[in-house]
């Protein structure tokens, strides 16, 4: 499992190095490995940019999963199963990718939102 916080956008890229070489050294495929990536910065940016706090950032491959989770120090208010955003909005876009991204496999637990990504065939 590989865990940090982060509190700047410019800090994202850099934190989430150790977790992408993580997954790379599990012989993760490079669709699973860019759906990782954007769905770490979708989460973690939404933390940073919508609730002003620091992102802490949880993720390990579970099985046949990979799995990763974002909390903030106040709880999520958002939707499992976001509808699809107006085309010119600037918020909702985020989670909606995430949602089609993992397939709908998204939980929120208080201060916390996990999601579960397939690993599919592996390199």
């Amino acid at each position: 499992m590989i865990s940090f916080k982060v509190d700047k956008l410019a800090e994202m890229n850099d934190s989430l190095k150790e977790f992408i070489k993580y997954l790379e050294s599990l012989d993760v495929n490079d669709d699973a490995l860019f759906d990782s990536r954007l769905v770490c910065c979708e989460l973690i940016s939404n933390v940073i940019k919508h609730c002003h706090e620091t992102a802490y950032f949880k993720g390990a491959v579970v099985g046949d999963e990979i799995v990763i989770g974002v909390s903030s120090d106040s709880s999520f208010d958002g939707e499992a199963k976001p509808k699809l955003p107006d085309v010119l909005s600037e918020c909702g876009r985020g989670l909606y990718i995430v949602n089609a991204v993992s397939g709908g496999n998204v939980r929120f637990e208080g201060n916390k939102i996990i999601v579960k990504l397939k690993l599919g065939e592996q390199q």
